[in-house]
């Protein structure tokens, strides 16, 4: 179990051992994402939560690191004018107009190549989508001014 506040560190990953008023989710795995004037600061996929030094030295137990995915290349590769870069674990596209969308695992997530550039490129094409809203919704502005 962790002692002190120090031993806290972002990035590692703890688990909760014991029942919380509202908030049982023992066993489950999180994420320490920010300390700040003694909260721990957590989160995991799906939900996040913060808490005093003491509650969480209370509730809470240091997860050992499973050795993380590393992938030390990157590439660069321009499709039909989509460039995909890879970086480690990153996947960053960005489409001809412009507009971009970037992936990366969870540490407990299996490295998918494909999975990321189908993210990547969703991400991308939402943000496209919403630049053509938005220039939409300023001509329609302009032409409720006449």
């Amino acid at each position: 179990m962790l002692k002190n506040i120090n031993k806290i560190e972002v990035g590692m990953r703890v688990k909760q051992i014991k029942e919380l008023p509202r908030f049982n989710y023992i066993g489950t795995e999180f994420e320490v994402t920010e300390i700040v004037d003694s909260v721990v600061m957590c989160k995991n996929g799906m939900m996040g939560f913060g808490l005093s030094e003491n509650d969480f030295f209370a509730y809470f137990e240091s997860v050992k690191s499973v050795a993380k995915q590393e992938i030390e290349f990157m590439t660069i590769e321009i499709v039909d004018g989509i460039k995909t870069t890879r970086k480690g674990l990153l996947t960053l596209v960005e489409l001809p107009n412009g507009s971009q969308g970037a992936s990366k695992p969870l540490p407990q997530d299996k490295y998918d190549a494909q999975r990321g550039y189908d993210i990547a490129f969703l991400k991308a094409d939402i943000r496209a989508d919403e630049k053509v809203i938005k220039m939409k919704k300023r001509k329609l502005e302009e032409l409720r001014k006449f």
